[in-house]
């Protein structure tokens, strides 16, 4: 046995070692990709009003979910109506509304640590808006982290001397729960786990 796994290796050794590299290579691509994706998409954008109010456009704006541009508009349209209160606020001089958003825009862009912390903070999106009719704040920046209802996982694991390939499907139920089913694939024995995921401020009350 030992013999015809080496004498097959030989073989292979040079597809192999083709395959790897191919699948490097790939996967570097497309971490490479996405992260470039991901750091566009931080940016601090400008939306009005009416695009603020309107489902679709703040979909096809932000590349985000129906679930998460409704969140976004109906955290909006508290704020407007002053059942939501801002976690912080500055001063902006500006001879303008618009120049006053384009401001807050760049100093968020270029990381202007004048700004208040929060401002500054990376999330999936950063929104600033002109809010003529809000009396007390001419200006919003809105922060969203998006949510996702799955979220799936592969890799490598190993007990023992039993290697293994762990495939997970997690169903989150809420930004705080979540239901996750693990399989592993491969191996001398088969296996599976299934997790209740809970998130808390403070593990049993203490830290």
């Amino acid at each position: 046995m030992n013999l015809i796994i080496l004498n097959w290796l030989n073989d292979h050794l040079h597809g192999c070692i083709t395959a790897s590299l191919a699948l490097t290579l790939i996967c570097g691509l497309i971490y490479h990709l996405e992260t470039i994706h991901q750091a566009k998409m931080e940016k601090a954008v400008q939306l009005s009003q009416a695009q603020m109010e309107n489902i679709n456009t703040l979909q096809n704006q932000l590349d985000v979910s129906k679930q998460n541009a409704e969140g976004l508009k109906a955290a909006f349209d508290k704020a407007q109506s002053g059942q939501l209160q801002p976690n912080t606020h500055i001063s902006v001089t500006a001879p303008s509304l618009p120049i006053a958003a384009q401001q807050v825009q760049d100093r968020i862009n270029k990381q202007d640590t004048s700004l208040p912390p929060l401002a500054l903070q990376k999330t999936d999106r950063t929104v600033v808006v002109q809010q003529p009719g809000n009396k007390d704040y001419q200006v919003g920046v809105y922060k969203l982290n998006n949510y996702r209802n799955w979220e799936w996982s592969t890799g490598y694991g190993q007990h023992g001397g039993d290697r293994y390939i762990p495939v997970e499907l997690q169903r989150n139920f809420s930004k705080d729960a979540a239901v996750s089913v693990e399989y592993h694939y491969g191996g001398d024995k088969k296996g599976f786990e299934v997790k209740y995921t809970r998130k808390t401020d403070k593990l049993f009350g203490l830290f």
